[in-house]
């Protein structure tokens, strides 16, 4: 084989190799990028296939390798370049790493957008569904109020629970949350479609306390306290959130809708 010829494909090759090890690198930046600030983005065909071709660079890249370090046996390296080859030189290596940061810093930009706009686009779905169900099925959703102070109907609100649960498929389950007093002081209680009559006949519907965190814990206290009445969303890695609260004649709660999605939106 002419030594041209080999140049050739050892330029070609290199450059297989420069360009598969940076999209593995990028990859890994934007899985770093995306595990740190719990990024959702891409749907779950897009992971999968993401995955496959991280496997099929890695071949690439061994094949490449070992192409270039057989032809670069065969070539004698050329040391005459000019000042003028070299000063060439310099500015592609100045222009590719600037091209990299950019490739990265859009990278990174291009993340954080799609998380926001997987966030958004399913709090929108979770708000839409929530309203259709506390439209829709009212009716239901009012006998709540008389069922909570009434420990002969309270065995109704799981039956209700599950009921309003079955007719939308974004989220598994909806629970109740209500407030109560233990040692005079304000606690929030929650009731699952699962919940059995004997525990919801006891005091505090058998200790069932809502265990809150930072970022629910005020809005709680805020409701129950007459304080707001406005809806809550929250979201955090795949979980969103939305508390949808009622006042009934002075029985207060909360409808909470869940979602937990694994995956974001692009390539779905």
């Amino acid at each position: 084989m002419r030594t041209n010829n080999k140049i050739k494909l050892v330029n070609l090759t290199t450059w297989i190799m420069l360009i598969t090890v940076s999209i593995i690198a990028f990859w890994f930046i934007g899985f770093v990028v995306s595990n740190t600030f719990d990024l959702n983005v891409f749907a779950q065909k897009s992971s999968t296939f993401i995955y496959s071709f991280i496997g099929f660079s890695a071949v690439l890249v061994l094949c490449s390798a070992i192409l270039n370090i057989s032809l670069n046996i065969g070539i004698i390296a050329d040391n005459t370049g000019s000042d003028k080859e070299s000063s060439r030189n310099n500015a592609i290596g100045r222009k590719f790493y600037l091209a990299i940061t950019t490739i990265i810093l859009g990278l990174i930009a291009f993340l954080f957008l799609g998380d926001y706009q997987t966030r958004k686009n399913t709090r929108d779905k979770l708000t839409d569904s929530s309203d259709y169900i506390v439209k829709t099925y009212a009716e239901s959703i009012n006998k709540l109020g008389p069922c909570l102070v009434d420990t002969g109907k309270v065995a109704r609100i799981p039956e209700i629970l599950k009921f309003l649960s079955d007719q939308k498929s974004e989220f598994p389950s909806v629970l109740l949350i209500t407030s109560g007093k233990y040692d005079g002081q304000l606690t929030f209680l929650e009731i699952g479609q699962y919940d059995g009559e004997r525990s919801l006949k006891k005091p505090l519907y058998g200790n069932s306390f809502y265990r809150c965190e930072d970022y629910d814990c005020k809005y709680l206290t805020e409701f129950f306290t007459g304080k707001a009445s406005r809806t809550f969303f929250w979201t955090r890695e795949n979980d969103y959130k939305l508390y949808y609260p009622f006042d009934m004649r002075g029985v207060r709660f909360i409808l909470l809708f869940t979602k937990h999605q694994s995956h974001g939106k692009i390539g779905s």
